[in-house]
């Protein structure tokens, strides 16, 4: 047997040796997070908290009683005793009862006793703009009344001047049928792929979180019971990254296996009026900015030995994915503006901003893949980054590590 064949059977035995290693390791990774309370709770914690919030919106929106409306009026309102409007979510007609006030101050103490639930005043030169005024308890008034008071008004500048096909028109709200148009030609709007980008960011913000968790704590965890050195003397630190990346994106997996399966109905009801291009470009940002942040977050938490000291330079990095959501009104105004074009190609931001554009304009593919090759090639880079930190944080111990001592190991 010559040397080239002892060789490659040398580094072939290698090759295989290590993946053994990581199979254990990414297997140590699955068996010792999943029996977590913090990995649980947050398998738990999502779907409760949308089931609950969805079920609190549905009855603090669906629970409007029969409403007591007092009001003066100087303009000389069309306004009836009773007045029947419709609760679309309880799917009856709810009564409004107008109660006539010739005071100011007894309306408003009227108010603030009980006896009715808003008191308006309607201005004598309401037509030249001059607003009414309603007096309320709550600071938002429910959208039943006001839909009431503008049915009442419509009905009294309307009356007797135009026939009931067109009184029907203008009351009701304007019938709109939206299209993008491009190159390719013209694409009806869909609301459900508009409002998936902004559920994916929020998805994504609470899997970093999540992921960040399980990172810091695995790693510290290990390092300060000397786990870490143990592993250290069966194989080299770039093995057990590895195999940490490979077991934390399987839990990351297990977490959105169960999330998706407690949305399975809406998901159902919704992925076909999602256009395939954006649902696939979805799926691909989702993975790359999952690796991104798990091999960038790994190798930052080897360099401390304790939460408190990791939390302050891991904390800002999870802050940043917040960004897409507080410039939200610029995105949906401007989608090509020149700040969320770069924050398309900035890998903390891409995946979220990009996907928002595309839910919003015609975004050419070109930009798209472009956006996702600085997204591959910074995940890339963030693993090169983390094996190199690895090696670095699995042998420091006492040592107190600040942003600048990061910030120079990197560099």
């Amino acid at each position: 047997m010559d040397k080239d064949n002892i060789k490659k059977i040398y580094k072939n035995q290698r090759f295989l040796n290590s993946l053994t290693k990581i199979k254990a390791i990414a297997k140590r990774e699955i068996l010792s997070n999943i029996k977590r309370k913090q990995f649980i709770l947050m398998i738990l914690l999502v779907p409760v908290v949308m089931i609950l919030i969805t079920m609190a919106t549905a009855y603090f929106t669906a629970e409007v009683e029969d409403q007591k409306i007092g009001y003066i009026d100087n303009f000389g309102m069309d306004i009836p005793p009773l007045f029947k409007s419709f609760n679309p979510l309880k799917q009856e007609n709810i009564t409004m009862q107008f109660i006539k006030y010739n005071n100011t101050e007894i309306g408003k103490n009227a108010v603030i006793n009980g006896d009715i639930n808003a008191f308006i005043i309607i201005p004598k030169n309401y037509l030249e703009n001059e607003p009414m005024t309603i007096y309320s308890k709550s600071k938002t008034i429910p959208s039943i009344i006001r839909s009431s008071i503008k049915d009442i008004v419509l009905s009294t500048v309307l009356k007797d001047k135009v026939d009931e096909k067109t009184y029907n028109i203008v009351k009701s709200p304007i019938n709109l049928e939206i299209y993008s148009i491009s190159k390719k030609g013209e694409e009806k709007e869909n609301i459900i792929s508009q409002m998936m980008p902004f559920g994916f960011a929020m998805l994504l913000y609470i899997a970093i979180i999540s992921v960040s968790g399980l990172c810091t704590n695995s790693v510290i965890e290990e390092k300060q019971h000397r786990i870490m050195e143990l592993l250290l003397t069966t194989t080299n630190s770039t093995n057990i990254l590895i195999g940490k990346i490979i077991g934390i994106s399987f839990l990351g997996l297990i977490q959105m296996s169960i999330w998706i399966l407690f949305a399975l109905p809406i998901i159902s009801m919704v992925a076909l009026k999602i256009p395939p291009f954006l649902m696939v470009s979805a799926v691909v940002f989702f993975v790359m900015a999952y690796l991104f942040y798990v091999s960038l977050l790994s190798g930052l938490s080897s360099l401390f030995t304790t939460q408190k000291d990791a939390g302050q330079i891991i904390s800002p990095i999870i802050m940043v994915q917040i960004i897409p959501l507080l410039i939200l009104t610029l995105i949906q105004s401007n989608p090509n503006h020149y700040i969320i074009k770069i924050l398309s190609f900035v890998p903390f931001t891409a995946p979220q901003v990009m996907l928002m554009r595309m839910s919003i304009t015609h975004i050419e593919p070109l930009e798209v893949y472009l956006s996702m090759g600085v997204m591959f090639i910074f995940t890339v880079l963030s693993f090169i980054s983390a094996v190199k930190l690895f090696k670095i944080g699995s042998m420091i111990y006492d040592e107190e590590m600040t942003i600048k001592k990061v910030i120079k190991i990197i560099k």
